[in-house]
């Protein structure tokens, strides 16, 4: 590594509709909970630097997180063993912290006294670290920076296909063989969600309902529904509502729900045909996984690192799964927080973990200064120890830094990675949050930072998904595949440099988004 690396910051990540309360205990996290993995803290500082609820960048020193991302490659090849017990202890923590969550629904929070209500923060934010933190440098940090371990799996891929003459795809081999064997939250809800339209059509006066009114007077009719079937429907609201809530919500209402259903009805959809499809997802998948694997004559130890993979994929949506439900319950702590010492939920979101602990044991809180914080932060991280800077002390901060510089090429063409190929036309449309899904019609290009469950509605009407995060073991590639989608993932400035209206040619065959006309 050149020395005049080691003091320079590279950008890693941008995130939409996010705060301090989500990032602080990643942050913190990623130092504590490294060296579990690889045996070493190699990431020991961190900026970030955030406007209101958008996050401009959060940024590592080029050496540390090179360093990382080596000792993780070195790691998963010299002990494979090693890793895959990481992430069973991280799935088992993730499943920790969602269950910690689920049991805050049944607790009425104003009831609880300071010490009561401290007591349930602190549990769920070390829950929150901890479930985050433990696997990051395979989950997150090993593909974040140039994709090291999936160009590896592609290459090995690409000689063992060259070595049997085979006609298989790279991609579409890596698709396959990475893919996980368990069923993701939003599965589970989508074939729940399906047996719910089942009962609905086969009951003459609930179909009636959910295909003759008007979306406002569907819930007015919900009272004239079997009692069986609606309290059916009234559970899988309480039980899915909370998958949209990304970092600060909102959730889903019943309306969404509802709509959902009385689309699936009047659309006509075979429903049969879609449940038999998810619900033999994983048995389809084990059985493509057999052929590819018998075809190239893969042994069990290369095996085992695409079994890592799929395990790395799987974690990656399921922790963030996870991670959405926690944030809802979270919020509702700082909102009575928030109650208590007459704090918005919004300032309260821009209280670090520590403020939050002071206020519930006596202490006090500069309103202005969470203020300031909403409209411009700057996080800076060294070990365990953090501080954070607003104003023109964030300012004169970030003059001491030296910033990478990002290399623009005034070009029509976008460049990224394949997630699924295929080759289409089509009109832009910018997607990075739920409330933003009614801009985009069948057969348009969805265009996001990166992607996340809800957002798999916008996905489904798609003709093309192009992002600015990920690489091809990320949300968007993974539902990009099930879906069969032409996506590029990786383009760093997709959002940036396409608008809605844009015309644009995703050649996902090559990973190149060429922009055809801009909307004047």
């Amino acid at each position: 590594m050149q020395k005049s690396a080691k003091k320079i910051w590279r950008w890693n990540f941008s995130m939409t509709n996010c705060d301090l309360k989500t990032m602080i205990p990643c942050m913190l996290d990623v130092f504590l909970y490294q060296d579990k993995t690889v045996g070493h803290k190699s990431i020991k500082k961190i900026v970030h630097i955030q406007n209101g609820y958008e996050i401009f960048g959060t940024y590592f020193l080029i050496d540390e997180i090179r360093d990382l991302i080596d000792r993780t490659i070195k790691t998963i090849l010299t002990n494979p063993d090693h890793i895959q017990n990481i992430h069973k202890q991280a799935e088992q923590l993730n499943t920790k912290y969602f269950n910690f969550s689920k049991s805050l629904e049944r607790i009425d929070l104003s009831k609880l006294s300071n010490r009561e209500l401290l007591k349930d923060y602190r549990k769920i934010i070390d829950l929150q670290k901890k479930s985050h933190g433990w696997a990051l440098p395979t989950t997150w940090f090993v593909d974040s920076d140039g994709e090291d371990f999936s160009n590896y799996l592609l290459n090995l891929i690409k000689k063992l296909i060259a070595k049997k003459k085979s006609t298989l795809k790279t991609v579409e081999v890596f698709s396959i063989i990475t893919t996980p064997e368990k069923l993701s939250f939003q599965m589970k809800e989508e074939i729940e969600s399906l047996k719910i339209v089942q009962e609905i059509k086969k009951d003459i006066n609930a179909k009636k309902i959910f295909s003759q009114n008007q979306l406002d007077n569907l819930e007015k009719n919900l009272s004239k529904l079997d009692k069986k079937l609606l309290a059916k429907i009234k559970r899988h609201y309480t039980k899915w509502n909370w998958t949209p809530y990304t970092y600060i919500g909102p959730a889903y209402d019943m309306q969404y729900y509802l709509q959902v259903w009385s689309g699936l009805i009047k659309q006509n959809i075979d429903i049969d045909f879609e449940l038999h499809k998810l619900q033999n997802h994983i048995k389809e998948t084990k059985q493509e996984k057999q052929k590819i694997l018998k075809e190239l004559e893969i042994n069990n130890k290369t095996k085992q690192l695409f079994d890592i993979a799929a395990e790395i994929i799987y974690l990656k949506a399921y922790r963030k799964d996870c991670f959405f439900y926690g944030m809802l319950h979270t919020d509702r702590i700082l909102k009575e927080v928030g109650k208590r010492f007459n704090l918005s939920l919004k300032q309260a979101r821009f209280l670090s973990p520590l403020e939050v602990e002071n206020l519930l044991q006596g202490g006090e809180v500069l309103v202005n200064e969470l203020n300031q914080r909403f409209k411009h932060n700057v996080y800076y991280q060294d070990g365990d120890k953090f501080k954070i800077y607003t104003g023109q002390k964030a300012k004169t901060f970030l003059a001491t830094l030296i910033f990478e510089k990002q290399k623009k090429v005034k070009s029509n063409n976008l460049k990224g990675t394949t997630a699924h190929p295929g080759i289409v036309k089509g009109i832009v449309r910018i997607i990075n949050t739920p409330d933003q899904m009614s801009k985009i019609s069948q057969g348009e290009v969805m265009v996001a930072h990166t992607t996340f469950p809800s957002l798999v509605p916008a996905m489904k009407k798609a003709a093309a998904i192009v992002t600015d995060d990920g690489g091809i073991t990320c949300h968007a590639a993974i539902v990009a595949r099930e879906l069969k989608t032409p996506c590029v993932v990786g383009t760093k400035v997709a959002t940036k440099d396409l608008k809605d209206g844009d015309r644009v040619e995703v050649d996902a065959d090559n990973g190149i988004v060429k922009i055809i006309k801009n909307k004047k």
